[in-house]
């Protein structure tokens, strides 16, 4: 499969939250991109406030210096400003969602949003291993309810190239 563009920016979000230090040898064996490629995409996490790295020539990788999110670096275009929120958006969510009631925690932080773009939020999230699906009533009675789980493995596995 391969990975759209958000796809492959939120996997190298996603391997900086479980790894303090990742060369770019390491990211473009994961991912089928360039290292221009990965320059951008790391830029980008920077200017959306979510990445916090610096590039240490001695270790010849890129490390984390903190986890916070910072402010981010809007950019004049609209269009360019909209997919940067949409990133922030997506990264919160790999961060800060609630495992019990993914749904609700979704609405409240983000009233204004459709139920579309949320839908279309968790499949982004679904395609580099996140698991966020429905659980229909059963037949005793019981409601049906959403559930999410983080990839095992830090879901490295979901980055082998086809």
């Amino acid at each position: 499969m391969e990975l759209t563009k958000t796809s492959r920016i939120l996997s190298v979000f996603h391997l900086f939250r479980y790894c303090s230090e990742v060369s770019f040898r390491e990211i473009t064996d994961l991912l089928p991109v360039s290292e221009k490629t990965v320059s951008r995409d790391i830029l980008l996490l920077k200017q959306a406030g979510v990445l916090h790295i610096r590039y240490s020539q001695k270790r010849k990788a890129f490390v984390l210096i903190d986890a916070q999110f910072r402010a981010p670096q809007f950019p004049q275009n609209r269009t360019r400003k909209l997919y940067l929120e949409k990133i922030i958006r997506l990264c919160t969510l790999m961060v800060e969602m609630d495992g019990e009631y993914p749904v609700g925690w979704y609405r409240e932080h983000y009233p204004v949003l459709s139920d579309r773009t949320r839908q279309r939020d968790f499949a982004e999230l679904f395609k580099i291993g996140y698991r966020i699906r429905y659980e229909p009533a059963d037949p005793w009675g019981e409601p049906g309810h959403y559930s999410y789980e983080i990839p095992d493995t830090y879901g490295l596995e979901t980055f082998i190239r086809s």
